[in-house]
């Protein structure tokens, strides 16, 4: 609103100005459409705005304050921006915003007359500082070191902060090469600034490299006192002399160093870490890497950026288990970072450590309770530990959690989980509908579709529907034993013994030791349908595998010693 009334007080004070040249009518209708069109831009409707404006000057073809409005408003028509500005400035002359707004649009242009016109608005108090520093922009922008200089000593006359300008004659001098201007003002610096001589001084260092002069570098590092020598300046310029050196030892050390300081900057630490680093096709890289971990993991950090660029280098490396520290580290630091929350949930699964999944989503869920993610990790790490009445009641804490904004797959996978619980609660037809709602959100998930299937066929009801779904996941991952056990089974269910015996066969031929070794079910099926082809020595020999990982079944037991099959 300050912006706005600001505005309008200008706009008040310009068609003031014209008020004599044109009647009250032609004037109160220019008025009326100019402040209109100044509403319509405060509102964004930028349309509006510019048919307001031409209205306007229709009316009033003096209206300067339109024509810098209408300049405003353009965003790639360079000439037709110059055109309008030079109307209002015209029209205009003593307004300082169009002075310098178009001014300013000619110097970009390359008409150096801009600067010119510029120039006569440093009597503005105000203004000045802006100007300066927009001169000095352009000067730079131009390569004109004599003109920027100039610039800059003109400012000082003013600005009574010699020390800025100063800093900026050397800087400037670094940047144009020209480096004994450069020395000179940091010798100034040095002099007029005693209290701060060791910044100035280890700058001075980094233009003595830049001219060669290696021996006064090192000498004037050493002479930094041992609590100087840890600045960040100090060990930039040692950095720095190593590299002109070309010795490595000494580099790999500063940059150790670097890393290691937290009154570096940060942008500086990440930098030095990653050169530190170097190339992973470097034979030395991964001692770098595993030095840099020892480094940094102890570290007492408060600012997770450090470790984010070291957690970059490890996942392009590929190095998964090295990641885990970090990820550790970083949710030390900060509890409520997800990111690396759920990649420590996804490992815990991983390697069935069921304890800790639960710690994380427990302590994820005080950071930020409507997270569906944490309630579907944390019920399907109870549902593998076969908890399922707590898993299930996460899941229905949770699921007032999920929104429209919530990812699909997320969703789908969710209700499948929920349905997997819901089932083993013996609450059937709520998992068969909690199946239904997460096809819904991905009609093509394979897990979901797996169980709905299997669990289907364990009631014997919608077998053709169960075939199908089953039929589409065994297409989509034809090795996945799994799959094709579910599929078996409900063929066996069927009749169709010998297709049955076909899937059955390559289930047991893509077992996966680790993730299958307690599957009895698929033994026990397979001695099933071998006994209904007639083929009793093989069901039996099944039934005795599925008896070694069931020891506690009366029926598998029953199966085996009497040599038949048995309904469950």
């Amino acid at each position: 609103m300050r912006k706005l009334l600001f505005i309008l007080g200008t706009a008040l004070w310009s068609l003031a100005a014209v008020a004599a040249t044109y009647d009250d009518g032609s004037l109160r209708r220019y008025q009326q459409l100019y402040m209109e069109s100044v509403c319509q831009r405060e509102a964004g409707n930028e349309v509006a705005q510019y048919r307001l404006l031409q209205q306007a000057l229709r009316v009033n073809p003096n209206g300067a304050e339109a024509y810098f409005d209408l300049a405003m408003m353009q965003k790639e028509n360079p000439e037709r921006i110059l055109a309008y500005l030079a109307k209002a400035h015209a029209l205009s002359p003593d307004n300082k915003d169009y002075t310098y707004e178009y001014a300013r649009v000619k110097a970009a242009m390359g008409d150096s007359t801009g600067i010119t016109l510029i120039e006569t608005l440093l009597g503005d108090e105000e203004r000045r500082d802006d100007i300066y520093a927009y001169m000095c922009n352009y000067y730079s922008w131009k390569h004109d070191y004599n003109g920027l200089c100039r610039t800059l000593e003109r400012w000082r006359q003013v600005k009574g902060d010699e020390e800025f300008i100063y800093s900026n004659k050397m800087r400037v001098a670094m940047e144009f090469g020209r480096l004994d201007d450069a020395l000179h003002q940091a010798d100034t610096l040095i002099e007029m600034y005693p209290y701060k001589a060791m910044q100035y001084k280890a700058v001075k260092g980094e233009i003595l490299l830049g001219l060669n002069r290696e021996a006064e570098a090192i000498a004037l590092y050493n002479s930094f006192s041992p609590t100087e020598a840890q600045e960040p300046g100090a060990q930039i310029l040692l950095y720095k002399y190593a590299l002109k050196t070309g010795n490595k030892q000494l580099e790999t050390q500063v940059l150790k160093d670097i890393v290691a300081n937290p009154d570096m900057q940060m942008q500086t630490r990440q930098a030095a870490l990653v050169q530190y680093m170097g190339p992973k096709t470097d034979s030395s890289y991964v001692a770098r890497r595993d030095t840099m971990m020892a480094m940094l993991l102890p570290l007492p950090e408060e600012d997770p950026a450090l470790l984010a660029v070291m957690l970059n280098e490890m996942q392009k490396e590929g190095a998964d288990s090295l990641c885990i520290p970090i990820f550790n580290k970083l949710l030390e630091i900060n509890p409520a970072d997800e990111y690396s929350r759920i990649n420590l949930m996804q490992n815990a699964l991983r390697n069935d450590d069921y304890e800790e999944v639960q710690r994380l989503c427990t302590d994820g869920l005080k950071e930020n309770a409507t997270q569906p993610l944490f309630y579907y990790f944390g019920g399907a790490g109870l549902m593998v530990a076969k908890k399922y009445e707590e898993a299930l009641s996460l899941f229905e804490r949770g699921r007032g959690y999920i929104s429209s904004d919530t990812n699909t797959e997320l969703v789908s996978s969710y209700y499948c989980s929920y349905g997997d619980a819901l089932h083993q609660m013996g609450r059937n037809q709520e998992a068969y509908a909690m199946y239904d709602s997460a096809l819904v959100y991905n009609n093509g998930n394979e897990m979901c579709l797996n169980n709905y299937a299997y669990f289907l066929s364990l009631d014997g009801v919608q077998l053709d529907k169960a075939e199908r779904m089953s039929a589409y996941t065994v297409e989509m991952r034809p090795e996945e034993a799994t799959f094709l056990d579910t599929y078996a089974w409900v063929l066996f269910l069927k009749g169709d013994y010998e297709k049955a015996r076909e899937y059955i066969d390559k289930a047991l031929a893509n077992i996966d030791e680790r993730a299958d070794a307690d599957n009895s079910s698929l033994y026990d099926h397979a001695g099933d349908i071998y006994w209904h082809l007639n083929l009793t020595a093989e069901a039996v020999d099944y039934w005795r595998q599925a008896l070694k990982m069931e020891p506690d079944s009366q029926l598998i037991k029953k199966k085996v010693t009497n040599k038949r099959y048995y309904k469950d």
